[in-house]
């Protein structure tokens, strides 16, 4: 099996280059090694079971397989589909978009979430946008919209995404996984609609040209994407060829938070389906009141790991952070044994994460995700260790009381059934 490093500012094969830029994630290059040297057949199924933005299932489509990608956080669904769009859906969103001049007014939500950082117009222009792309369409929640999305649309909604990143800019800090809020209505933004209507069109020409290349022609059932838990997969047992994947990483990103403006943009009436994607998902910040520790499920690396995170001298390790911590690899250790469960005898699983501090010390994420696995049934065949230069620790000022600068290392892990 042919391993590269995973970082994506080693890109070679840059696939649709103005797409949903997602921190989290490695390389279409480094997909694309993988799968091509994975031995696969016409009939292999490729899954993805923290799919995020869709590389695995966008390359597993352009190498001409079958994939299911999943993903608990619902937006993840419309970036992922979006990628599956191909040549022939080009011309569908220019003739689409030549409309986009005509479209009329909507009224706004006095409870649309949209608000936390926008003035009237800019609500306004994004629901003008999504009205727009829905063409009238009514839903009673943010996944029933979402399930009824073509790939189209989806690409539509996806540069609708990245506009309204634009626009917030100023409330996304050296953490570009955390999102700010205004402290005041003053604060807030104001759109002027021509204008940002105008870039909206030029961000979906420039995606267009994304699907304009000669390998994105494929059948329209080539990626199954599904929104589902990755401790709860909706698949049968041994159906999976290759896993290829990359798991939260132990670094208390709220991944929710992350992908807050999307989950506005998707809730248009009401901010409680944001808050319960954001607690559903794994590396949540938020942390449930019953736990039950089972430490022969999570290994010896991982409990020296928690004992030592408890019994740390600063504010809160004894309770809220290990109960944070402790989550996250409960959902890892369930998540494993369901991907031991769907793959085939024989099967492969290439896992991408990285080791990280909780203050100084150290949470050795590959040792810890081997031992797991083991206990869930699968074997490590390689390892292959890279140094991540670009890393979420060092942008923590307050880490730097523990330790002056932290090397982080990516490692790729390969396990067989």
């Amino acid at each position: 099996m042919l391993v590269i490093n995973p970082k994506r500012v080693t890109e070679e094969v840059e696939e649709k280059p103005y797409w949903y830029n997602y921190y989290a994630g490695y390389s279409h290059s480094f997909a694309k090694n993988i799968i091509d040297s994975s031995g696969l057949t016409e009939s292999s199924i490729i899954l993805d079971p923290w799919n995020g933005a869709g590389t695995t299932t966008l390359m597993s489509s352009i190498g001409g397989y079958r994939s299911v990608g999943i993903d608990l956080n619902p937006v993840m669904k419309v970036i992922a589909t979006a990628k599956q769009a191909t040549r022939n859906d080009v011309e569908f969103v220019e003739a689409k978009l030549r409309k986009l001049s005509g479209i009329r007014s909507r009224v706004t939500q006095e409870n649309d979430p949209l608000r936390y950082w926008f003035k009237e117009s800019g609500v306004l222009a994004v629901r003008r946008i999504e009205n727009w792309i829905l063409e009238g369409g009514r839903f009673d929640g943010m996944v029933s919209k979402i399930e009824s999305l073509s790939p189209q649309q989806c690409v539509l909604y996806t540069a609708l995404y990245n506009c309204v990143r634009e626009n917030l800019k100023g409330f996304i800090p050296s953490n570009p996984t955390w999102i700010k809020r205004p402290k005041s209505d003053a604060e807030k933004v104001e759109i002027e609609w021509l204008v940002f209507k105008r870039r909206y069109a030029y961000l979906v020409s420039e995606m267009l040209k994304g699907l304009s290349l000669g390998t994105h022609v494929w059948p329209p059932d080539r990626a199954s994407l599904i929104i589902a838990s990755s401790a709860n997969l909706p698949l049968p047992e041994n159906c999976v060829d290759l896993v290829l994947s990359s798991p939260p990483y132990c670094t208390r990103i709220d991944y929710g938070i992350a992908t807050l403006p999307e989950l506005a943009i998707m809730s248009d009436s009401s901010a409680d389906r944001m808050d319960d994607v954001r607690r559903s998902l794994m590396g949540t910040t938020t942390v449930s009141k019953k736990l039950e520790y089972n430490e022969v499920a999570l290994g010896s690396v991982c409990a020296k790991f928690l004992s030592e995170v408890q019994g740390h001298s600063s504010k809160a390790s004894a309770t809220y952070y290990y109960k944070n911590i402790l989550k996250y690899f409960l959902d890892l250790s369930k998540s494993l044994v369901e991907v031991s469960r769907v793959m085939k005898v024989g099967a492969t699983f290439v896992c991408v994460v990285q080791d990280s501090f909780y203050k100084d010390v150290h949470c050795d994420l590959p040792s810890i995700l081997v031992d797991i696995a083991l206990i869930s049934g699968l074997n490590l065949d390689q390892k292959h260790d890279f140094e991540s230069r670009q890393n979420m620790v060092n942008l923590n000022a307050k880490s730097k009381s523990y330790r002056d600068q932290s090397t982080a290392y990516e490692s790729v892990l390969i396990f067989s059934k």
